[in-house]
């Protein structure tokens, strides 16, 4: 389906993948080869000088037994920046039936909106699919926010998308893989920093930075697009408060979810201040990945939450996927896919949580 010749998709690929491989330090590897990059960018180099303390850790988890086919279960490494990825001993975490729900610690606001967002976000209007088929600029998600370079203390250019999870710790926030992890140098994004809300070059929930990543062993062993998830455990310096109070609320994780949904898609183009969303119902590429079609996803945007079942009084809902798995996320703008939220996924959430 949709195909191309080799060398038209690797052109294609690196509009959405370039952004993530900046800051990993993928442009340096293979100039010419497997991503077709130019040797100009292949000396772009890689954010240093931020954090560098963040655990990376893996766990091998028995494969799901009912469904369609789906992927086998991941193993989980889990890393701290600035150390070595080194491997972890394998275990075996328990698996959710369906979803992960919000603690109720983690209550969803009263209804009202932000005032850092503006009353006519679209976020807080009732689902329906988009027309025309384009995203359009917002002011601001509290939940979903901008992943940045960090360098002494500060935040550089943003890369990718991510967004705040319901957990026990209130800590969490789940991305692409590809925006954390260089399967090929088996190395990590360590300096980087997640804004919720970003807009405008405002930081309303301040800067938050990684303590732990979860990735799955297929994804940093293969690249394998099924595995094309990352939950980080963040924190904010001198603070004791968790994200998850600090925004509002948590989005719901969804495992197993229908492959045909009606779902908001929120991310971050890397040339804008503001994030872009768009609603249209999903549809299964394959039983292992899902298929988002909608203008207007470029660079930026990868790790940015498929959103189902939006509340349209406090704007919470459950993520059903991140942009990227095939292809890291899509060849164009125009289509977006997510690796398929299986109990894999349901494992590496497990391991992020258990890490508190």
């Amino acid at each position: 389906m949709r195909e191309s010749t080799d060398g038209s998709r690797r052109s294609r690929q690196r509009r959405r993948y370039a952004a993530a491989a900046a800051c990993l330090g993928l442009l340096a590897l293979d100039p010419g080869g497997a991503f077709g990059l130019t040797g100009d960018q292949a000396r772009l180099a890689r954010p240093s000088g931020g954090h560098s303390r963040v655990e990376h850790e893996a766990v091998r988890a028995p494969a799901p037994a009912r469904g369609l086919e789906r992927p086998a279960e991941p193993s989980v490494r889990t890393a701290v920046p600035g150390a070595t990825p080194t491997d972890a001993a394998s275990a075996t975490a328990a698996q959710p039936s369906a979803s992960v729900s919000a603690s109720p610690t983690l209550a969803s606001p009263s209804g009202t909106v932000n005032p850092d967002f503006g009353s006519q976000n679209l976020a807080y209007a009732a689902m329906s699919v988009s027309d025309p088929l384009t995203a359009v600029e917002i002011s601001g998600l509290p939940q979903v926010g901008a992943i940045f370079g960090y360098e002494d203390g500060e935040i550089t250019t943003h890369f990718c998308s991510g967004t705040v999870l319901a957990s026990d710790a209130g800590d969490l926030v789940v991305t692409a893989a590809h925006c954390v992890y260089n399967n090929s140098t088996d190395t990590y994004a360590d300096d980087i920093a997640f804004v919720p809300g970003y807009h405008d070059g405002q930081k309303p929930f301040g800067v938050w930075t990684p303590a732990k990543m979860v990735v799955a062993e297929q994804w940093m062993d293969d690249g394998d697009p099924d595995y094309d998830v990352a939950f980080l455990v963040v924190h904010q310096a001198g603070s004791n408060q968790r994200i998850a109070d600090a925004v509002g609320g948590g989005e719901t994780l969804g495992i197993d979810p229908a492959y045909t949904t009606l779902t908001r898609v929120d991310g971050y183009p890397s040339d804008t201040d503001k994030p872009v969303t768009c609603t249209n119902n999903t549809r299964a590429l394959s039983s292992t990945q899902v298929e988002f079609d909608c203008a207007g996803f470029p660079d930026g945007t990868s790790g940015g939450p498929f959103l189902a079942d939006v509340d349209p009084n406090s704007g919470l809902g459950t993520v059903t996927g991140v942009i990227g798995g095939y292809q890291t996320g899509g060849d164009t703008p125009d289509i977006s896919y997510s690796s398929y939220f299986s109990d894999a996924v349901a494992a590496l959430y497990a391991e992020a949580e258990a890490s508190n």
